[in-house]
């Protein structure tokens, strides 16, 4: 590679890096500078394929769990408890399955959560928000980004509890 191609190279590298730096946050407005605007509220994006994700390969699930499912459910559980959640990322769901790059679930380092109707009455009632927003937020809208119905009680059927938590 000649100097000057060498040259381009660095200067476009350099632009490339600092534009994903600047998207990230990674830049701050000028002193003085009027904020910007706030962002507005995002629907809940469409799958980014036309794939079940029951049919996604890996390479597919990563690209739609950071493109859909990470975003909008980081929304929820900052809305839910901003100082608690504020840092969320892979791990915060995934644990150790993010690092080993299986993100397999259940995690069995989230809660674990009783097994049986007796003991998500007592959890309720000691619990009663985290439960409400468990189960009137996460768990509808997980199975939404999943393609999948909410549990059902009554057929044992649909994304639930312990898609993400042990027993």
């Amino acid at each position: 590679m000649t100097f000057k191609a060498t040259r381009i190279f660095a200067i476009l590298a350099g632009v490339l890096i600092g534009g994903s730096s600047l998207s990230c946050g990674g830049a701050q407005a000028p002193a003085g500078a009027p904020p910007p605007p706030p962002p507005s509220a995002p629907a809940t994006p469409a799958p980014a394929t036309n794939v079940a994700w029951k049919d996604m390969n890996h390479a597919q699930r990563l690209d739609y769990m950071k493109k859909a499912v990470f975003p909008k459910m980081k929304e929820n559980f900052v809305g839910y408890d901003a100082k608690r959640y504020a840092e969320s990322n892979c791990m915060t769901c995934h644990g150790d399955g993010a690092k080993d790059g299986t993100f397999k679930m259940p995690n069995p380092k989230l809660p674990k959560l009783p097994a049986d109707e007796a003991g998500f009455k007592k959890l309720s009632a000691e619990k009663p928000e985290a439960m409400k927003f468990m189960g009137g937020k996460v768990v509808p809208e997980m199975a939404k980004l999943l393609g999948e119905e909410p549990f059902n009680p009554q057929t044992h059927q649909g994304f639930g509890c312990f898609e993400c938590h042990t027993k």
